[in-house]
């Protein structure tokens, strides 16, 4: 089991069919949202949740999530076990720590001689 964090989100939202098998990771997902680590993770991310008991909800369980940096990503759940949309998010979130490293350290150029990993330093 993969913990859930909630750092590199702003919003999550989850809709499900209760009685529908194939939600069944929407509603792990919306139990693991719901741990206290999770919510300690980023307590300003937005947790919300629509319940669909009509029969037309039946297999379009999803869940949308919005990071930090404004991106929108809309699963449908059914595709996906939910230490698999746990990875995702932890996938993104190493992409935007990656990003803000990069944004700070700008002019790096790691093609750079010297710069690569394992290349030694030019004397001059």
């Amino acid at each position: 089991t993969l913990p859930m964090s909630l750092r590199h989100l702003s919003r999550v939202f989850v809709q499900f069919s209760p009685g529908d098998v194939r939600a069944v990771s929407a509603r792990e997902f919306l139990a693991r949202l719901s741990g206290d680590s999770a919510r300690k993770s980023n307590p300003n991310c937005t947790v919300d949740f629509n319940i669909d008991e009509s029969t037309s909800g039946q297999g379009k369980a999803f869940v949308d999530l919005t990071f930090v940096d404004g991106t929108q990503m809309k699963l449908t759940t059914a595709n996906y076990a939910v230490d698999e949309l746990a990875r995702l998010i932890d996938n993104k979130g190493q992409e935007l720590e990656l990003q803000s490293v990069l944004s700070e350290i700008k002019g790096f150029d790691p093609w750079k001689p010297g710069n690569r990993l394992g290349d030694k330093p030019s004397m001059q």
